[in-house]
């Protein structure tokens, strides 16, 4: 059997053609996969830092209770650790949160101030209004962080 230019030509073009879809679909399959993995990452990070901030929310919001539960009927002087780890995680807070949970903690946080720092016997009219402020700004801060820590992943790449 003589291989004449044809021959080579043809079998050159076979196995060249061959390799080309080889490499084109290979360079496809590395190039989807890896871009699944980084998606992959993404979504884990997204859902961690969601997990984060949910536990900060609910450790904000627990402080904030226990400090006009306890400071209902007395003064807070501001200098007991108390009032600072509650400063603290309300920090963390609007460090980590979007702009909607930052002005609803804000607005809980002045809510529990000007019930904590009042102190007077006689204004149980006023108590009451501050604590349904209180209640009101947990209502709120709440409704804002229930929305942030359960959003979907593909609603937030939007």
């Amino acid at each position: 059997m003589s291989l004449n230019w044809v021959d080579v030509a043809d079998t050159m073009v076979k196995i060249g053609f061959g390799s080309i879809i080889t490499a084109v679909s290979g360079y496809a399959v590395l190039k989807r996969t890896q871009s699944h993995d980084v998606e992959k990452e993404v979504r884990n990070k997204f859902y961690n830092a969601q997990d984060v901030r949910k536990d900060k929310y609910v450790e904000f919001l627990a402080q904030t209770q226990t400090m006009v539960q306890k400071y209902l009927f007395s003064h807070c002087s501001c200098q007991e650790s108390d009032y600072t780890d509650l400063l603290r995680i309300y920090n963390e807070v609007q460090i980590i949160s979007c702009n909607d949970v930052r002005i609803k903690a804000f607005e809980l946080i002045n809510a529990v101030n000007e019930i904590i720092m009042f102190n007077s016997p006689d204004e149980h009219e006023l108590k009451i209004k501050l604590r349904k402020n209180v209640n009101d700004a947990t209502a709120h801060f709440q409704c804002v962080a229930q929305i942030d820590v359960t959003a979907n992943f593909s609603m937030a790449k939007t």
